[in-house]
């Protein structure tokens, strides 16, 4: 009767975790069918065809917002993974209570409401006189990404030996030196991970956009959004397809990059024992 019941328990897990990845799947695979659609309404077949991809190529409006998504997330995404790097190693060196302050400081956005802080922001760039443009919106995402940067850093940098460090410094490496040896190899998958988790997040973003952006400085998912004034066609679906695509090669060039490193045997952590 147990064994039975903990079947059943089991296949109903599994349904349920088939429920969840179709969930997750089925709208990104109907985006992709869509943008073959011979139909200027979205929803409705009419036959297959490639134009919408032409059309898309021909938007100028569309690409120039793209240019603009991808210019600021990867802009905000460094710099945010390079603040969370440098927070995380200060952060290393101080004693818990203020380890506990500066990290409740770091990590506070993540409570506050999206908007409250491009509301808390706009008004900041208003009492400078700041005109509103890339610099501001690279800014906004900045404090957007950050502490999700700075978390993941974080975590990985107090997973580290500290032993490692310290037998860098005793074969005769200096502070640089052990950084760039030791310490920047081993934070190297936290740092990829932290920078891709900020393009992402930062490339879709919408309520820290829209206080922060100014003219000239209109970013994808505004320029979307806007489209539902009109109505989209499957232009966006075809822009879509190609994300997505992008995306998976992304993944896909990771995962073969870590298959070819565990194939070949290579450790990824460097030996301390070897001077420098």
């Amino acid at each position: 009767m147990k064994q039975r019941t903990t079947h059943r328990m089991d296949s109903a897990a599994a349904w349920v975790a088939r429920a969840v990845i179709a969930f997750l799947y089925v709208p990104i695979v109907v985006v992709v069918v869509l943008s073959f659609n011979d139909s200027d309404i979205t929803y409705k077949w009419a036959g297959f065809t490639t134009r919408w991809y032409g059309v898309l190529a021909r938007d100028t409006e569309l690409l120039d917002a793209l240019g603009v998504s991808a210019e600021v997330a990867l802009v905000s995404a460094t710099l945010a993974t390079l603040c969370g790097l440098l927070a995380a190693m200060g952060m290393a060196r101080l004693r818990p209570r203020l380890r506990a302050v500066f990290g409740g400081g770091l990590f506070l956005p993540l409570v506050i409401p999206e908007i409250v802080l491009g509301v808390a922001l706009l008004s900041v760039f208003g009492t400078l006189h700041a005109d509103l443009g890339l610099t501001t919106l690279v800014l906004g995402h900045l404090v957007v990404t950050l502490p999700y940067a700075a978390l993941i850093i974080l975590g990985a940098h107090g997973a580290l030996d500290p032993s490692l460090t310290e037998a860098a410094t005793d074969l005769g490496c200096n502070a640089w030196e052990s950084f760039r040896r030791v310490t920047l190899p081993l934070l190297r998958q936290a740092l990829v991970a932290a920078w891709l988790l900020c393009f992402t997040i930062s490339f879709g973003n919408i309520v820290m956009s829209t206080f922060t952006n100014g003219v000239g400085s209109t970013t994808l998912p505004l320029r979307v959004y806007s489209l539902l004034k009109v109505g989209l066609t499957p232009e966006i679906n075809a822009l879509g397809t190609l994300l997505v695509l992008f995306t998976f090669l992304i993944i896909l060039g990771v995962g073969l990059r870590q298959m070819r490193r565990v194939l070949l045997g290579g450790d990824p952590v460097p030996s301390a024992s070897r001077k420098p």
